[in-house]
């Protein structure tokens, strides 16, 4: 089990504390003087980078400057992070997955940087939902009939997943129930799907929304997703609580970071800022619709999160080796 089991219910459009409320009425009122770049991994047209453009939007509005998204895509985030740190710029931030503070330098021996030391968490913006899909060519449609395939024909099964936590998730759950499947790598992991769908991979661990319009096309048959909650496009899919395996479960998200030099009225400011577009029932309605939940914390709780998350991380990584073969 993850250390966040009631993650969501305590943080969904939770308002920032007063005293975060306070500190940014006293951040400087001039910022920002120009336009703001949102950095992102995220591809256009990617999931990040749909809830990136509803952020700037609505950002724009507020701050009265423009706001753009800069997508740079490559090396699981570290062109984004790299790209991000060289501009040293207060009107640049960081708009990337949660994984690239909790566990990204579990999977590369060789960074430039320290996530932790260089990356100023500000504020979890929306969750995401990652699913376990099988081929329909398999015949399964529940986990405990996944896990008793997995059980009656040991490394015969294939899976395809997203580096990072997801990777790190399924692997821990595939050591504590005994199982052993044959991992394929993909450069591009949602390029896995046609291969689900045609049965040429037998599982994928993926993001929950490119996997919608395969599943209700027939193609994928999605079996759970991989939180303690429903997904809003997928609300009748169980659970892994649910489907008796509560310990396959994960927070996936997309946040705001800024650089370690940010004051913190600024940073107090801007996450302030954040939870009050994400009240906005235009807002939330998008993303609804996008498969995402708004999610907030203070910044102060936010990082203590993070650090929680990247400890667990670490050691499910010592535990079970944390790179998936190339």
């Amino acid at each position: 089990m993850t250390p966040i089991a009631s993650l969501v219910s305590r943080r969904l459009l939770f308002g920032l504390p007063l005293a975060g409320m306070m500190a940014s009425a006293r951040a400087d009122e001039a910022w920002p003087r120009r336009t703001v770049r949102l950095v992102t991994l995220a591809a256009a047209g990617g999931g990040t980078d749909a809830v990136g453009r509803v952020l700037a939007d609505s950002l724009s509005r507020r701050w009265r400057q423009p706001v753009i998204v800069d997508n740079r895509p490559g090396g699981e985030g570290i062109v984004s992070i790299e790209t991000f740190l060289a501009a040293r710029d207060d009107h640049v931030l960081l708009f990337n997955p949660t994984g690239v503070w909790t566990s990204l330098h579990l999977l590369h021996d060789k960074l430039s940087f320290d996530s932790a030391r260089d990356l100023l968490p500000i504020a979890p913006v929306v969750q995401d939902f990652i699913a376990l899909a099988a081929s329909p060519r398999l015949g399964l449609a529940t986990l405990a009939e996944v896990v008793a395939a997995a059980r009656q024909r040991p490394a015969a099964l294939t899976w395809a997943c997203v580096p990072s936590v997801p990777y790190l998730a399924f692997t821990a759950f595939l050591k504590a129930n005994e199982l052993e499947l044959t991992f394929v790598p993909y450069r591009n992991p949602i390029g896995a799907l046609p291969d689900l769908a045609e049965g040429r991979v037998d599982l994928a661990f993926l993001p929950l929304a490119p996997m919608t319009g395969p599943a209700q096309a027939g193609k994928v048959r999605l079996i759970v997703v991989a939180s303690e909650n429903h997904a809003p496009r997928a609300p009748e899919l169980p659970t892994a609580r649910q489907a008796g395996f509560p310990s396959l479960a994960l927070f996936g998200g997309h946040s705001l970071f800024g650089s370690r030099d940010m004051p913190e009225a600024l940073r107090a400011r801007i996450g302030a800022d954040i939870g009050a577009i994400l009240r906005e029932p235009e807002v939330a309605a998008r993303l609804d619709e996008m498969g995402y939940l708004p999610c907030l914390d203070s910044p102060a709780e936010f990082t203590a999160f993070l650090r929680r998350e990247r400890a667990h991380w670490s050691e499910v990584a010592q535990a079970y080796g944390a790179k998936p073969s190339q």
